[in-house]
C-alpha cells in the first residue's frame, strides 16, 4: 500500500483492521505500507507500478485521467460518499443553499478532490461557484479551529474527519451530498498492469478487506483492538474505549451496512457516471471519461467468497 504522507488514521480503519485481527495473513499475504509526500506522489507512483495499492478518493482517477494517471478502483472502502457539509450547530445555515454568499473551508482550494466533492454538491442545490467561496483550512485541529472561530461558514470534508470532535462532544450539524449520499466516492486502486500481474493476490486483499468492514459491523471493540494492535502503539482501556467509539460513529459509512450481502465493497458504477456528470456541470472537468477504465468490479464475487455465517460466529466470539 501507498498513502500520503497526511492520510488520518481513521480513513485506514479497514486496512488497519485487516492487519491487526490477521485477516492478511489469514489470506497469505504480507501487506506493508509506504508513506510518500502527499496524494500525488501516491498515485502517481502507484500507476507506474512501483506500489500496487493505493487507497485513494475517486475524484483524482478522474481528474488525472486525460493526464495518463491510470489507475483503477477495483473495492470501495466507505458505503456513502464520503464529503459531507458541516457546520456548528448554532449556524444559521439549514440547507446547502443557504451557503450562498458564505466562506467554505476545504483541505485545498486548488484541489481536485475536495474542488469536486464540494462543487458537485453545490451545483445540485442550485449554486454557482460564483455564489460561494472556497478557503483552504488545511486538516485536523487546523480545520476544526477555521470552522469554531468563524473564519468559515462552513467545512465540506470527508466525514470521518469531524469524528474525533464529535466524540469529543462538539455539537455540528450536517449536510449530504443532496444527489450522491449512497455512491460511494472512496476506495482501493491499482493500475491495469498490477491488476493483472497480481490480480490473486489483489483478490485475497480484497476479501480481507471485506472481513475487516464484517469484523467492524460484529464486533466494534474487537476491531478496535486489532487497529491499536496494527499501530503498535502502547494503548490503555481509555485508548479502546475512544477507539471503539469512532469505530462506531464511522461503521453506518463503512462498506458491510447489509452485512448479509454478497457484493459488499462494490462501487456504484452508475453513481459514479452520474458524479462524472456533476463534475463536468460544476466546470470541474471539461469532460467525463469511461467508467470501466476508472472503476473495475472483478474482484467482488471473490472478496466476498467466504461463509459470511461462520465469519459472523467468529467474530462475535472474540474478546
Amino acid at each position: 500500500l501507498v498513502l500520503g504522507g497526511q492520510t488520518p488514521e481513521l480513513m485506514n480503519t479497514l486496512n488497519l483492521t485487516a492487519e491487526g485481527a490477521g485477516f492478511y495473513k489469514q489470506e497469505r499475504l504480507q501487506v506493508t505500507l509506504t508513506l510518500v509526500k502527499g496524494s500525488l506522489e501516491a498515485r502517481t507512483t502507484c500507476s507506474a507500478g512501483e506500489f500496487d495499492i493505493c487507497p485513494i478518493g475517486i475524484e483524482p482517477l478522474i481528474t488525472d485521467y486525460r493526464k495518463g494517471v491510470r489507475l483503477k478502483m477495483f473495492l470501495s472502502r466507505a458505503a456513502k460518499f464520503t464529503y459531507v457539509y458541516g457546520v456548528l450547530e448554532t449556524s444559521p445555515i439549514k440547507s446547502l443553499t443557504d451557503f450562498k454568499g458564505k466562506v467554505i473551508g476545504v483541505h485545498s482550494s486548488d484541489g481536485s478532490t475536495a474542488q469536486g466533492a464540494t462543487e458537485s454538491g453545490l451545483t445540485v442545490a442550485g449554486l454557482k461557484s460564483s455564489d460561494y467561496k472556497l478557503v483552504t483550512i488545511g486538516r485536523d485541529d487546523d480545520a476544526m479551529g477555521a470552522l469554531v472561530s468563524g473564519k468559515v461558514d462552513g467545512a465540506a470534508l470527508p466525514y470521518y474527519e469531524f469524528i474525533p470532535y464529535i466524540i469529543a462532544g462538539r455539537k455540528l450539524r450536517f449536510f449530504p451530498h443532496p444527489a450522491l449520499a449512497d455512491v460511494t466516492n472512496s476506495g482501493y486502486a491499482v493500475s491495469p498492469a498490477i491488476m493483472a500481474a497480481k490480480g490473486d493476490q489483489v483478490k485475497r486483499f480484497s476479501r480481507a478487506i471485506v472481513k475487516s468492514a464484517l469484523l467492524i459491523r460484529y464486533n466494534p471493540p474487537a476491531a478496535a483492538r486489532a487497529i491499536l494492535i496494527a499501530l503498535g502503539k502502547p494503548y490503555n482501556d481509555a485508548d479502546l474505549k475512544r477507539k471503539v467509539a469512532e469505530l462506531m460513529a464511522w461503521e453506518a459509512y463503512l462498506p458491510a451496512g447489509d452485512p448479509s450481502g454478497n457484493r459488499i465493497g462494490a462501487i456504484n458504477q452508475p453513481g459514479v457516471a452520474a458524479y462524472m456528470d456533476l463534475m463536468k456541470s460544476a466546470g470541474v472537468i471539461s469532460e467525463t471519461v469511461p467508467v470501466s477504465d476508472i472503476v473495475n468490479d472483478q474482484f467482488i464475487g471473490p472478496a466476498n467468497d467466504f461463509d459470511h455465517a461462520a465469519f459472523e460466529a467468529y467474530a462475535k466470539s472474540l474478546h
